[in-house]
Order: C-alpha cells, then sequence, then structure tokens
C-alpha cells in the first residue's frame, strides 16, 4: 500500500523545520456576535495567503447565539488582519453550526459541513462559490439519518472532483457513515459507502477521511477503529470496507482515535488518541506500520502525554514538517491548563524515542482549548483556532511564528 504523504487534509504551504524558540500571536480574537463565536474547528489557507474557517456559533442567524459563520483572514501591509463574513448561516435549508473545517478546488471554491440545518435538520454539505467580494452558498446535499446524520469532520476532495466524509451518527444502523458525493447531470449524487454497526468496524466516525494516491481512504472512529475503504474493481460499485486497527480499551490503550491520521513515509500512519496512552489518561500520538506483506498493522505508542504542564487531549491530529516533524495541540492542561502547541522529534536512531518539545501554552487572552489541527504557513509559520479565550472569550485565530 503506498499513501501520498501530501493528503494529510491541513497542509498549504511547504513547511521548513520549526526550531525550538516560538513566539504566539492573536491575528483576530471573535467578539461573539455577528462575527462568530467558537472557532473550534481548522483553517485553510489560499496561495495568497488569506485564511479561511468556520465558527460553530455567532453570526446573523436566528439560532439562540447564532448559527455559526464562515469567515476570511485577510492581512494587511501593516501587519494586522482583517477578519470579514463571507456566510452567515440561518439555520433552516441553508444549514447550522458548521462543525468542520473547509477545502478548497482547483476553482477556488469552498466546501464544507453543517453539523444540523438543512430540510431534515440532519446536516448539509455546502459550497461557497466567489463572484468578486461576494459568495453564494449552495447547498448540495441534505442528510435525512438513513444516508448520515451530525457530520462533524472536513471534506476530503479526490482528483475528479468527488467529494467524500463522514457522519457522525446515521446511517443503516444509526452509528454513522461515509459518504461520496458525485457530480452528476447538473447536480450531485450522494452514496454510502458504509454504514457502521457498531461491532467490529466501530462507531461514531467523529474525524476527516484522507485518500491516498490508489482512491482508498483511511479513517478513524471513536470507538478506536482504523479503517480504510477500497474503490471498487471496474465493473463493481461496492467498496471494501476493512478495519486495519483497533484499541482495545485497556492499560495504555485508550478507545478514543479522534483525532485525522496523517499519511507518513512508507504506508505508516500517524494520528492522536483523546484519551488514554499513560496512568495519566491524558491521551498519546501514535503510529501504524502496515504489515511487509500479509497479516496485522503494528501499532506503537510514540508518545504519552502526562497531563499538567505537559499536556492532555491531543484530539485534533497532527502535521508533520519535511525533516519528519510532527507537531499538534492539546486542548488542555500547559502552564495554565489552557493547552499547548507541541513538537514531536523523531529518534536519532531507529528504535529509539521521540522527543516532546512543548512550543507554546495558553494564557487565556491569548485563547484558551486549541481543538482543531495545525496548518503551515510561509517560512513554517503554524496557524489555527481555540474555541475560547481571547479578548471577549469567544475563541481566536492565533499564530506561532519560530
Amino acid at each position: 500500500m503506498a499513501v501520498s504523504a501530501i493528503f494529510i487534509g491541513v497542509l498549504c504551504f511547504t513547511a521548513s523545520t520549526i526550531a525550538a524558540a516560538q513566539t504566539e500571536k492573536v491575528l483576530y480574537s471573535f467578539q461573539g456576535g455577528n462575527d462568530g463565536t467558537n472557532p473550534s474547528t481548522g483553517l485553510m489557507a489560499d496561495s495568497a495567503g488569506n485564511l479561511f474557517g468556520t465558527t460553530t456559533d455567532g453570526g446573523s442567524g436566528p439560532c439562540d447565539g447564532g448559527c455559526g459563520v464562515v469567515f476570511e483572514l485577510k492581512p494587511s501591509q501593516k501587519g494586522g488582519w482583517t477578519e470579514t463574513v463571507i456566510y452567515s448561516f440561518q439555520g433552516g435549508a441553508d444549514g447550522a453550526f458548521p462543525g468542520a473545517g473547509l477545502i478548497f478546488d482547483r476553482a477556488g471554491n469552498l466546501y464544507g459541513t453543517t453539523i444540523s440545518g438543512g430540510q431534515s435538520h440532519d446536516g448539509t454539505v455546502f459550497q461557497l462559490t466567489p463572484s468578486g467580494t461576494t459568495w453564494t452558498e449552495t447547498v448540495l446535499h441534505t442528510f435525512t439519518d438513513k444516508d448520515g446524520a451530525y457530520p462533524t469532520a472536513s471534506l476530503v476532495l479526490d482528483p475528479a472532483g468527488n467529494l467524500y466524509g463522514t457522519t457522525l451518527f446515521g446511517g443503516r444502523s444509526h452509528n454513522g457513515a461515509v459518504f461520496q458525493l458525485t457530480l452528476s447531470g447538473g447536480g450531485w449524487k450522494e452514496t454510502v459507502l458504509h454504514s457502521f454497526t457498531g461491532r467490529k468496524d466501530g462507531i461514531d466516525p467523529a474525524a476527516a477521511l484522507i485518500l491516498d494516491q490508489n482512491g482508498a481512504l483511511y479513517g478513524t472512529t471513536m470507538a478506536g477503529n482504523i479503517f480504510k475503504l477500497t474503490p471498487p474493481l471496474p465493473g463493481y460499485t461496492k467498496w471494501t470496507f476493512k478495519s486495519l486497527y483497533t484499541f482495545d480499551g485497556g492499560p495504555n490503550r485508550g478507545p478514543l482515535s479522534a483525532g485525522t491520521l496523517l499519511a507518513g513515509n512508507n504506508g505508516v500512519l500517524y494520528g492522536t488518541q483523546k484519551y488514554g496512552g499513560s496512568p495519566a489518561n491524558a491521551g498519546a500520538v501514535f503510529q501504524l506500520t502496515p504489515p511487509a506483506r500479509h497479516g496485522a498493522w503494528t501499532e506503537t505508542t510514540i508518545y504519552r502525554f502526562a497531563g499538567g504542564s505537559d499536556g492532555l487531549y491531543p484530539f485534533a491530529g497532527v502535521i508533520a514538517d519535511a525533516a519528519g516533524n510532527l507537531y499538534g495541540t492539546t486542548a488542555g492542561d500547559g502552564q495554565t491548563d489552557l493547552g499547548t502547541v507541541f513538537q514531536l522529534t523523531p529518534p536519532a536512531q531507529p528504535g529509539g524515542d521521540w522527543s516532546k518539545t512543548t512550543l507554546y501554552s495558553f494564557t487565556g487572552s491569548d485563547g484558551s482549548g486549541p481543538g482543531a489541527p495545525l496548518i503551515f504557513g510561509k517560512g513554517g509559520v503554524l496557524y489555527s483556532t481555540t474555541a475560547g479565550g481571547g479578548s471577549s472569550g469567544n475563541g481566536t485565530v492565533f499564530e506561532i511564528v519560530p
């Protein structure tokens, strides 16, 4: 199996190795009104360096506390950033509460999901199309529970323009689903590729999928399953589901694999566990190595969080730089119990230990609860969001500068 290391879902620029000394800067503090609140999802950047993201709440919609927004942050020549709400959800057929990040296609359109709203109130897949300074929203699919419900993860786009995603609930057994959206005849057709049964295949796929160069999909479930979906052979229509590894919930093997996977070299997968990993039950970063030929995948825990100043709950997944260092966030603890940004450096010799460096611990005024994945910017800058904190306590967009 060859997994493409470039399909990691959040990489926007080629990153160089990041040095140890870091500076954190808040690019924007949400005020909790029409500008949005609770930016708990990841960011996406365009070629000009503008950042795009969602907030689960806030905006001008009639929901209690707002129905959520899609926003853009533009850097200025004077060094500041300007936030613009490019779409504010109204909670009806257009969707409500965008709980996932965004992706671009080659034409510059944005795609995302909402947790609720739509004709059946089970969530939507939407497209935002730019036209000058305005954006137009189009709902591509409304979920009806039978085909999935509550899509909490970002989408992935294949070279043919098909969209793939997961729903936390719904499907044939109401335990979540993996779906495909295909443009056909001027409209979008949804196909359920797999409905989770809650047995050996797992339950509740909460994280985004990744795609390999052969068109296969990889993902996780909240029950601790790592799975693969292989596209059908020519002449067939059914995708093949395979469970690659299941965390057993025993000592140091917490059952929850929450973050999006990262594809490394030689088919290796990296991921995070929100819980487990150590007696502190503070979470872990793991590596899954495929078998040489046939046989089982091998799981190696490369770092166990200890809580306290070390951090806990790394549920957003990790990203990698060109040197193989991994970067991620913990939603809790640190020096002030408000979360951290960390780096994991691979061992100098095979079989050695990874070393961990806390790049930044949040203090509240600069953000708290970073539960979203990081992305790289030019020069190795890291960008992400915090769900809380900032000047009004409604979350921030921040950068970590090497």
